[in-house]
């Protein structure tokens, strides 16, 4: 796992020691921006049943904020600057992965809570199936997770995700298909990690690295599970479809077609198509001119969904 050459660092270690860890996960965030939905990640870490080892956060291409929530265990956030991209999504992971102390990483997007069972879940599943798996992703409406809010609030107006397959009821895992894989919520053996090479820095920026990684684990028969550690992500607004990604679509696309012959995000790619703003075949695909302001901000949605 080769960070990018570019990329600088620096990492700092906050006392935040409160209570002894009783495992051995190694939790994983990446940031840019979302404070308070930080800020309410590492609360949920704090109130966890099995408090993992140590939390590491890179924040990408910012400075390391001076106030953050106590997570209850050893806090390591780490700066990572990069002159190819404001937000080097695969990059950062690998980096956050790198020092990891942990056999097992846990990694959670900023704008997830864990449940204060997440953890225990998690491990359980990971422990079981020796695998790739995924957590339970829920998602609130917005301003839900602002101010004074309890697990039981978010619980009650969490929905799951109409699109997403659900675990059966009396399961507690499932098996997924490859594509299906979403880098919201999962976790795996750190050896596991390691021998998959991590995500492929190749991928700049916005889109394809989560499918690239999963067919990986396909191409080494790691298999991949959902399983029912409970997570609340916390809204905010997206674009649907991602002009605002456009460029980095396409280049991604670019890049995982070379790979696996086959093109990803096709339902993004239809819709670009279709505006006229990229040409795309069996086996080319290039940007004809890039989206008006208009239409990136026509496409800014507050839809629960995607």
């Amino acid at each position: 796992m080769n960070n990018r050459r570019c990329a600088s660092f620096i990492q700092r270690t906050q006392s935040l020691n409160r209570m002894a860890p009783s495992s051995n996960i190694s939790l994983l965030s990446i940031v840019h921006g979302r404070r308070s939905h930080l800020n309410n990640l590492l609360r949920g870490i704090a109130e966890q049943h099995c408090p993992p080892k140590e939390v590491v956060v890179v924040f990408m291409n910012e400075a390391i904020p001076d106030q953050l929530t106590d997570p209850g265990c050893p806090f390591f956030p780490i700066q990572l600057n990069s002159d190819d991209h404001q937000l080097p999504l695969a990059a950062t992971r690998n980096l956050a992965a790198s020092r990891a102390q942990g056999d097992l990483l846990a990694f959670l997007d900023v704008d997830c809570i864990p449940d204060p069972d997440y953890l225990c879940h998690l491990q359980q599943a990971v422990d079981r199936t020796h695998g790739l798996v995924m957590g339970d992703v829920r998602y609130l409406p917005p301003d839900a997770a602002s101010g004074h809010w309890s697990f039981a609030d978010l619980d009650r107006k969490a929905q799951a995700h109409p699109r997403r397959p659900a675990i059966p009821d009396g399961k507690d895992l499932m098996t997924l298909p490859y594509p299906l894989f979403w880098s919201l919520a999962f976790g795996l053996r750190a050896s596991d990690f390691a021998r998959l090479g991590g995500f492929d820095e190749g991928y700049v920026g916005y889109g394809g690295e989560d499918t690239d990684f999963a067919f990986n684990a396909r191409l080494t028969r790691l298999p991949l599970y959902a399983c029912t550690a409970r997570a609340y992500h916390q809204h905010h607004p997206v674009y649907s479809p991602p002009y605002n990604h456009l460029t980095d679509i396409v280049s991604n696309a670019q890049r995982f077609h070379a790979k696996w012959k086959i093109w990803p995000m096709e339902g993004w790619l239809k819709q670009f198509q279709h505006e006229g703003l990229i040409r795309w075949d069996l086996n080319q695909l290039e940007i004809l001119k890039q989206p008006a302001d208009h239409q990136i901000a026509a496409a800014r949605s507050d839809a629960l969904f995607v």
